[in-house]
C-alpha cells in the first residue's frame, strides 16, 4: 500500500539530477555509516552519497568534489527531515532514538502494521507518518510517553501525591 506521499526520487545539484533511494533501510544504513568515526570524513561522505545513489547517479557523483558531495547529502537530508525553525528544534524533547529504541520500533511496526522493517520496503516518509501514529498498546508508546512526562519538582511531594492516589 502506498499512502501517496513518497519522497522525490531525484535530487538536483548544479543543474544535474541524481537518482536517490530514500527507503527506510537505506536511510538507516547510510546514517549509521555517516556516524562511524572509524573512517575518514571524506570516505564517509563518499560512502553516504554512494549509499543513497542509484548505480548511474553514483557513477556521475564519483567525479564531484567532496564539497559538492556534502552539498548533495545536505539536499538529501533536507528531504528526510522536515525543516523547522531552529528555536523550535532546540525546545523539542527527544522521545525516541532510532538506535537505542530500535527493537521497540521494530516490534511496534510488526505488531501494529504487520510491517517487518528489516524485510519490507517502506519509504522514509511513510515510516515517519506511521511512527507518529503508534497506538497506546505498544511498548514503544509507553516509553515515549514516559519520556514526555515532566519530572516532579520535589520528588518527595510527587511520591506523597502518588501514594495518596494509590490509597484512595
Amino acid at each position: 500500500m502506498r499512502l501517496g506521499f513518497s519522497l522525490p526520487k531525484h535530487v538536483c545539484l548544479n543543474g544535474k539530477k541524481y537518482k536517490v533511494d530514500l527507503s527506510f533501510q537505506k536511510v538507516m544504513k547510510v546514517t549509521a555509516l555517516l556516524r562511524d568515526s572509524g573512517i575518514s570524513e571524506e570516505a564517509r561522505v563518499s560512502a553516504g552519497v554512494r549509499g543513497f545513489s542509484s548505480p548511474l547517479s553514483h557513477t556521475r557523483s564519483k567525479h564531484l568534489s567532496n564539497t559538492d558531495k556534502i552539498a548533495l547529502l545536505n539536499k538529501i537530508f533536507e528531504l528526510l527531515v522536515p525543516s523547522a525553525n531552529s528555536e523550535a528544534k532546540q525546545k523539542t524533547k527527544l522521545i525516541f532514538s532510532l538506535e537505542k529504541d530500535g527493537a521497540l520500533i521494530y516490534s511496534a511496526f510488526l505488531q501494529t502494521y504487520g510491517i517487518d522493517l528489516q524485510k519490507d520496503k517502506i519509504d522514509w516518509r511513510e515510516f515517519n507518518v506511521l511512527l507518529s501514529c503508534i497506538p497506546e498498546n505498544t511498548a514503544l508508546f509507553c516509553v515515549m510517553k514516559s519520556r514526555l512526562a515532566e519530572p516532579f519538582e520535589n520528588i518527595d511531594d510527587g511520591l506523597e501525591t502518588l501514594f495518596e492516589k494509590l490509597i484512595k
